[in-house]
């Protein structure tokens, strides 16, 4: 009797399923599924590439309930966190920009979602499975919040108009924010006796300085753009919104240009920083770069810059 050698065996496969070969391949690059920006069905979120090609890299992700100024109800708490997933499936995506539709940004968590959660823990009859399962909406909350910071590639917000209470935690998880003259923030948590609980708390203060995040949380006073750019949680303010739209646009295409496998170390460097010593960080960029300083995207920008020609990098 014939023996299986080893690695025949290895790359064998149960009748009709996938190699072993095929699923190591997608847990190292993930399974390649091109965002199809026209069978994305969204209610609340409106998807579009730069320019309407997807080859630009740059999508744009805009808040789609204009006429509550993009309330953030549960539908679109859900397609947020949809939205992210389908941006870790396309290679092609580089840079996400974030915005509104309409009068704002948004006006921050749908009201009404306070009242439906009070009206589902009240079917729960044990106090102690009730909190529990409040715990994982917060958590829930928080993943969505945290899904800008956590994407591989560089998320930009551009706001104009309101940027109320929830609006604020988000804006602190993208990577660069942008607003316009009319922009208008807001920690507006403590006008509905809330503690701030997905993520402002944990981002401003690191932003803004400690003092002065906590004098908004405390106030939840309305501040501007301007402001917003002196306390440094804005990195510019412009004097209009088509303006905005413009100045993000070419940010993100610049961007877009770049070495997707380096922008990915920058910004996962520059996060690692923020919670751990510097000798800690050098450590880590030894390891990251001696890992990866050799890439063929090093051979291109190379090659790029002596023959004064644009670089083709690899999306993934």
């Amino acid at each position: 009797m014939r023996r299986t050698r080893p690695c025949a065996a290895l790359l064998s496969t149960a009748a009709g399923g996938r190699s072993n070969s095929d699923h190591l391949m997608d847990w190292m690059t993930g399974p390649p599924q091109k965002l199809d920006v026209a069978s994305a069905k969204f209610e609340t979120l409106a998807l579009a590439f730069d320019d309407s090609d997807a080859a630009s890299g740059v999508l744009h992700m805009k808040l789609n309930r204009p006429k509550v100024v993009n309330a953030m109800n549960m539908q679109m708490w859900v397609e947020l966190g949809r939205a992210f997933e389908l941006v870790e499936l396309d290679p092609s995506v580089k840079v996400v920009v974030i915005s509104g539709e309409g009068r704002g940004f948004t006006s921050g968590m749908d009201l009404d979602v306070f009242a439906s959660m009070q009206k589902v823990a009240t079917q729960e009859s044990c106090d102690g499975r009730k909190r529990e399962r409040l715990m994982r909406v917060i958590d829930k909350f928080q993943q969505v919040i945290s899904a800008p910071e956590k994407c591989r590639v560089p998320v930009i917000a551009a706001v104009h108009g309101v940027c109320i209470g929830a609006g604020v935690d988000f804006v602190t998880a993208c990577d660069l924010c942008y607003a316009d003259v009319s922009s208008v923030f807001s920690v507006k948590e403590v006008d509905l006796a809330i503690i701030a609980d997905v993520g402002t708390l944990q981002r401003l203060p690191k932003i803004v300085g400690e003092q002065q995040a906590k004098e908004l949380a405390f106030t939840g006073r309305n501040f501007g753009g301007l402001e917003a750019e002196k306390l440094g949680l804005v990195l510019k303010t412009l004097p209009d919104p088509e303006e905005l739209m413009r100045h993000v646009g070419d940010v993100a295409k610049t961007i877009a240009k770049k070495s997707p496998l380096t922008v990915r170390g920058i910004k996962q460097t520059i996060h690692y920083q923020r919670d751990h010593s510097t000798a800690d960080s050098l450590q880590q960029i030894r390891y990251h770069n001696a890992a990866v300083l050799y890439s063929d995207d090093l051979v291109q920008a190379i090659g790029a810059l002596m023959s004064k020609t644009e670089p083709k990098f690899r999306d993934d």
